[in-house]
């Protein structure tokens, strides 16, 4: 799997709108199934967002990017998407720059992807759908992160 994050565009002002579009990029030999809800920004799981300084200093803005997913139902399969070898699945989201920075200046932007569902809550929860039968990405897969964003906010 691979991710990618990208903006509009690199300079912004501080009552501006980012166009983020974020990707997930099956790179691999087989089918992959995502559940839906992953790509919502959570400081844990799913996407997540990590913004700082070029000198790494962590920064605030005034949100916090909170989205918790109710657990996925059983018999919608409609809630998982197949992502064929080369395929891939994404969002376009519009985030409010005094959202992730509290002043003007230079800023780098990390995104991680990590599922929210366990292969324990498949076999315990959905063990009779048949998207149990599937290769769902899970918690247990390693994390992926996106290349840095570099962005530069004025006044």
């Amino acid at each position: 799997m691979d991710l990618t994050v990208s903006t509009d565009r690199q300079t912004y002002r501080m009552s501006e709108t980012i166009k983020m579009k974020t990707r997930l990029l099956n790179t691999g030999n087989e089918d992959v199934y995502i559940w839906g809800w992953d790509l919502c920004w959570n400081p844990a799981r799913g996407l997540s967002m990590y913004v700082k300084t070029p000198d790494g200093s962590a920064v605030h803005g005034d949100f916090l990017f909170d989205c918790v997913p109710p657990p996925p139902k059983e018999g919608n399969v409609y809630q998982f998407v197949k992502l064929a070898p080369g395929r891939f699945y994404g969002l376009a989201d519009d985030i409010k720059v005094s959202d992730i920075v509290s002043k003007p200046g230079e800023y780098d932007i990390d995104v991680t992807y990590n599922s929210f569902i366990s292969r324990s809550f498949i076999k315990e929860f959905l063990a009779h759908d048949p998207i149990s039968k599937f290769p769902v990405w899970t918690m247990e897969e390693p994390t992926i992160t996106a290349p840095r964003i570099h962005i530069t906010v004025e006044r």
